[in-house]
């Protein structure tokens, strides 16, 4: 009996994450340019040994699929948008992204020289997702292998990014939209060995609901 209480205790000590204290990002399907700057925010404060470590037990080793099943989001895809804004490349070349599958995007005409951030979008003050759920044929790069890869070929972020009001952001995604970047897209092309044709309202109104839903 003795030992029964003394394993369970040793058990209770072990270090694990307690989910109630990681970022709302990470606890709910929906966000918003502010959820997603706070989540940021916060690894930028806990320095970058202890963000790795947390965000590595956040999404160690899980399935996409399952992940999205239970929760109704993927945690290590969004481990992925955190990523994107918590490192800045060494060099000149952008970070390149996850290689979680392919998102519901015009990526031919999304180049990274354009958006140096994919799948986030930086503009203003704000950070946007661009689409989200990825699609895979394969199997998908562990979170742990990317965050290896930005540490390796990136530098942590040091200062805070700005957490946008509803107003802010609002701004901020009107001028995303109004961009020669946006504009460049082509929501319909064809060329060899591909076709297709993506709703770019069905994708912008995803987006600008990450400006309008902040409280």
């Amino acid at each position: 009996m003795m030992k029964s209480t003394l394993l369970i205790l040793l058990i209770s000590m072990t270090p694990t994450i307690a989910f109630a204290e990681i970022p709302l990002l990470f606890r709910q399907r929906t966000f918003t340019a502010t959820t997603l700057a706070e989540a940021v925010n916060h690894y930028v404060s806990l320095g970058e040994e202890a963000a790795v470590r947390e965000l590595t037990d956040i999404a160690p080793n899980h399935d996409f699929k399952r992940d999205e099943l239970a929760e109704g989001f993927s945690r290590p895809e969004r481990v992925g948008w955190v990523c994107r804004i918590l490192f800045q490349p060494k060099r000149e070349q952008p970070l390149r992204p996850p290689l979680y599958g392919a998102l519901s995007l015009p990526h031919k005409t999304m180049p990274l020289s354009s958006w140096p951030l994919y799948p986030i979008a930086a503009s203003g003050n704000s950070f946007f997702v661009l689409d989200e759920g990825y699609s895979l044929a394969g199997r998908a790069e562990e979170p742990r292998h990317y965050l290896e890869y930005c540490r390796a070929e990136g530098v942590f972020r040091k200062t805070s990014v700005p957490i946008p009001t509803r107003a802010e952001a609002q701004k901020d995604v009107l001028m995303l939209r109004r961009s020669p970047e946006w504009r460049a897209i082509k929501w319909k092309d064809r060329g060899e060995g591909f076709s297709y044709t993506i709703s770019e309202e069905w994708i912008w109104k995803s987006i600008q609901n990450q400006a309008d839903a902040i409280k």
